[in-house]
């Protein structure tokens, strides 16, 4: 299966927070700090400053807020993971849906074929 990239758009500098280049390295990257959710996704990576840390562009895409960053590896792959596991739980819901909407379509032809709504001649 191939990876889908989200592609968004430039983020306006006031949106920005920095973060500065001495504070710990962050381990729950995918929760907002504006509005305290779980949809945090890396727009851009910036600039590379070691061979494990990175300047990384977040953005929330539940109220718009973006951080520009220090990262390192370790909370990068964690927000990856993270991310992953939130792509996961989309499906299953998806699919949820999905079985939900059948089971409705056929329980709708059901009750359209026993009041004689639909006729031989509609096939």
């Amino acid at each position: 299966m191939e990876a889908q990239v989200l592609r968004v758009g430039r983020v306006p500098e006031a949106m920005l927070h920095r973060q500065d280049d001495t504070s710990a390295p962050r381990t729950d990257l995918h929760v907002c700090d504006a509005c305290d959710r779980d949809f945090i996704v890396p727009v851009s990576v910036v600039d590379l400053i070691a061979d494990d840390r990175c300047i990384v562009e977040l953005a929330c895409m539940n109220c718009g807020t973006a951080a520009l960053g220090v990262h390192d590896d370790r909370s990068l792959m964690e927000l990856d993971r993270r991310m992953d596991a939130s792509q996961d739980l989309m499906r299953d819901a998806i699919e949820v849906l999905e079985i939900a909407d059948d089971l409705d379509r056929i329980d709708r032809f059901v009750r359209a074929l026993r009041a004689d709504h639909i006729l031989p001649e509609d096939f």
